[in-house]
């Protein structure tokens, strides 16, 4: 039995393409909390990775760039039931700080623009990643 190659690609890029969901939430003036869940087919490192994209995109958002990572947290568990079956899902929490511009922590500290790439704001302005492609 041969299998269509259309549609077993169109699986693929799908499951490529796993839903993200991702919260951002005050702590102080300059910190905040990342959340980001996602899908199974993400992974660990796919949840960590749009995790680390959001906190550059709101550091920016926030009139910053320079950030650090003040507490990093991955975990994953199981949701479903014995009828439907179970899938892995994947949580990654970030705590970030903004660093200003010319303080002394600001020379280790990283630079969101610098994260996000030369097209920084064609990603900023389109926000949280909603897929770990």
């Amino acid at each position: 039995m041969r299998i269509p190659a259309l549609p077993v690609t169109a699986l693929l890029l799908l499951a490529l393409a796993a839903c993200t969901q991702t919260q951002i939430q005050p702590m102080t003036r300059d910190t905040f909390k990342v959340a980001t869940h996602a899908a199974p087919a993400c992974g660990p490192s796919g949840a960590r990775n749009v995790a680390f994209k959001s906190a550059a995109i709101e550091v920016i958002r926030k009139g910053g760039d320079k950030f650090v990572i003040l507490g990093d947290q991955t975990d994953s568990g199981l949701q479903g039931d014995f009828f439907s079956g179970f899938q892995q899902n994947y949580s990654q929490g970030m705590v970030v700080k903004m660093i200003p511009e010319g303080s002394p922590e600001a020379r280790n500290a990283l630079s969101a623009r610098e994260t996000l790439g030369a097209d920084w704001q064609e990603i900023v302005a389109k926000g949280a990643p909603t897929t770990c492609s």
